[in-house]
């Protein structure tokens, strides 16, 4: 299953919209939250500077489910989404894997889509771990406060940080490193954005297998947590979400 802005607004906007509390006082609590993302293909991604992906079309889908207009929503750097996410009860933030080291952090709706963590190296190295120790010693890159990284750095690893899953690969193509820790979504993404033969490439360890969802800080409210759930659970049974995935994920 080999397989990352939207709203264009100025500096000072944006600094604006991350703040506690900037989203405009309404009568339902799903129009005061604050939504934020990033750059992750399929799932969220700008088309002529408009937000699309599998997950934007999903929410899209959520608030109509749920009898509310569509609401803005804006990206930055992963690690600001997710720092502010912990800071805020008026933020959702997508899309997150939920993951164990995650859990107690935020409180979440989903599965968004289901995916996989993985170490990924060059087929030609020939690396073959038995276990995520084997892989000591060796010069792995990732990307700062994605789950796969999180999960290297509790194993003891301290990877080396790329700006983007593109210039992952190329570190590991010009040898800068031994091998990738990312999500296949990701990884996959870059190759085909780079041209790059699937092939060349290969899985050298599953880290885990987790689900793609919606977060919120641990101090949202229950009810309007599951409010959401709620929506997610009807639309994911509809054809509309179908139709999402045959275009997002084919």
């Amino acid at each position: 299953m080999l397989t990352t802005r939207f709203l264009v607004v100025p500096l000072l906007a944006g600094l604006l919209f991350a703040a506690p509390g900037f989203a405009q006082e309404t009568d339902d609590a799903v129009e005061n939250l604050t939504y934020l993302t990033d750059e992750f293909r399929p799932m969220s991604f700008t088309v002529n500077g408009k937000p699309a992906g599998l997950a934007v079309g999903l929410l899209k889908l959520l608030w109509k489910e749920m009898g509310v207009s569509e609401q803005p929503i804006q990206v930055m750097p992963w690690p600001r989404v997710y720092d502010t996410a912990q800071l805020d009860p008026h933020i959702m933030i997508f899309s997150m894997y939920r993951t164990a080291e995650r859990e107690k952090a935020f409180k979440w709706v989903g599965p968004i889509v289901q995916g996989r963590l993985a170490v990924f190296s060059l087929r030609s190295r020939h690396l073959r771990p038995n276990a995520l120790k084997d892989l000591r010693g060796l010069r792995i890159a990732s990307l700062r406060d994605i789950a796969a990284a999180s999960k290297m750095i509790r194993a003891g690893f301290a990877p080396t940080y790329a700006s983007n899953p593109s210039h992952a690969v190329q570190l590991l193509l010009s040898d800068r490193v031994d091998a990738l820790a990312l999500d296949e979504l990701r990884f996959s993404t870059a190759l085909a954005t780079m041209n790059m033969p699937p092939d060349a490439f290969e899985i050298v360890f599953v880290l885990s297998e987790e689900s793609l969802c919606y977060a919120f800080s641990p101090d949202t409210s229950d009810t309007l947590v599951a409010r959401f759930q709620k929506a997610l659970d009807a639309v994911v049974k509809k054809p509309d979400y179908r139709k999402l995935r045959a275009q997002f994920l084919n």
